[in-house]
């Protein structure tokens, strides 16, 4: 009668192990595509205000008057 528990005990430690491995499986999924993103989102941010601050910097080395900002609101992400 041991010899069976441990064998139900051992299968249903294996069952709940895989069913938390497969819970994990899917928010890391989740978490890389929500990171994907946001890494995208940086860059193209990133990259906006790199120009903006590249075009501003070389309005003023050749006495241009400065343009303003383009509203960051309105950027399209």
């Amino acid at each position: 009668m041991a010899k069976l528990l441990e064998t139900f005990s051992a299968h249903k430690r294996l069952w709940q192990q895989q069913r938390e491995i497969d819970q994990l499986r899917e928010e890391l999924a989740k978490l890389r595509s929500q990171n994907d993103s946001m890494r995208e989102g940086m860059r193209r941010c990133v990259t906006c205000d790199y120009r903006i601050d590249f075009k501003q910097r070389q309005d003023s080395a050749t006495g241009k008057q400065q343009t303003p900002a383009p509203d960051l609101a309105n950027h399209e992400q």
